[in-house]
């Protein structure tokens, strides 16, 4: 009778620990939409100066009602189990989406998560060169672009847009084969904003950006 009863309470355990995971999927790919709806950046070279304010402020509150969604949920009860690919996937866009203070806060989590293979390890690498790159120094795996100039409405203008500094320039390509990232090259073509491309320097070091 005793077996049968911590049986029965087991199910029940699993049952809720399995409704947890439902209800946090349904919230955080809610909040995965929000994130990606709000970043169609295929709009913004038809947009006035007017429209690009109010787009980033539409963009700055959804970033900020997601953060608070989501950190609500990591510093409560930590990274929830058995979520969908498309919840991980919101918890990551969202820490790098935040401020850098964030950004090294969840360093550690996402890097752990990429070990155990709920993320991906380009996920981790993107967000530690991110991390890199604005704390001043060289990016590892080459995931982050430096744009060189200012956007000035109505008139012609170029703005460069270079490959952050990389620690080291002739491994780079190895390093990212390594967590499944395409050659650099490759990645610089489909990189470019606005019809621009993307410049690898690798004599250029981050003093020439500072």
């Amino acid at each position: 009778m005793m077996l049968r009863l911590c049986r029965i309470a087991f199910v029940f355990l699993l049952a809720a620990l399995a409704g947890c995971s439902n209800r946090y999927n349904r919230i955080l790919e809610e909040v995965y939409d929000k994130d990606q709806e709000v970043r169609k950046w295929t709009v913004l070279s038809s947009l006035s100066y007017d429209e690009i304010v109010t787009y980033s402020t539409e963009m700055a509150l959804t970033d900020s009602l997601n953060q608070a969604t989501v950190f609500g949920i990591l510093d409560k009860e930590g990274w929830p189990a058995r979520l969908s690919d498309k919840a991980n996937q919101a918890i990551w866009l969202v820490i790098d989406h935040s401020d850098l203070a964030t950004r090294r806060k969840y360093l550690d989590l996402v890097k752990a998560k990429a070990e155990e293979g709920v993320l991906d390890k380009s996920d981790y690498a993107t967000l530690n060169d991110r991390v890199l790159m604005e704390e001043g120094k060289p990016q590892i795996y080459g995931t982050q672009i430096k744009i060189t100039g200012t956007i000035i409405f109505g008139e012609e203008q170029t703005l460069p847009m270079y490959l952050w500094p990389v620690e080291e320039p002739a491994a780079l390509d190895s390093l990212r084969s390594s967590i499944g990232l395409p050659p650099i090259e490759e990645y610089l073509e489909s990189s470019g904003l606005f019809g621009l491309p993307v410049v690898w320097d690798p004599s250029r070091t981050v003093a020439d950006f500072l």
